[in-house]
């Protein structure tokens, strides 16, 4: 977990004052690691709205495609990828 180190109210107080966000892993996706920092953006009108972050994690899912050649090192978010293309969200 990122920040365990700090309690909830530390880490809240962090993002909004100091812009403190988690390291993304290289090995991340770009598309996903672009859109983490989009939804990161302190001004709420840059953000995507939800439509718009599953439309582009549908899109990421495609490309991954099921033998995971695509999905890199990481294998946290393969279940989070698996169920998208599914249909669950």
């Amino acid at each position: 977990l990122p920040y365990e180190y700090l309690t909830p109210l530390q880490a809240a107080v962090g993002v909004v004052q100091k812009n403190l966000r988690p390291t993304i892993p290289k090995h991340t996706n770009p598309k996903l690691a672009e859109l983490l920092e989009r939804c990161w953006q302190q001004d709420p009108a840059v953000r995507p709205d939800f439509s718009e972050i599953i439309e582009i994690l549908q899109q990421i899912a495609k490309e991954v495609g099921d033998d995971g050649e695509d999905r890199r090192k990481d294998k946290s978010s393969g279940g989070f990828l698996s169920a998208l293309r599914r249909g669950h969200h």
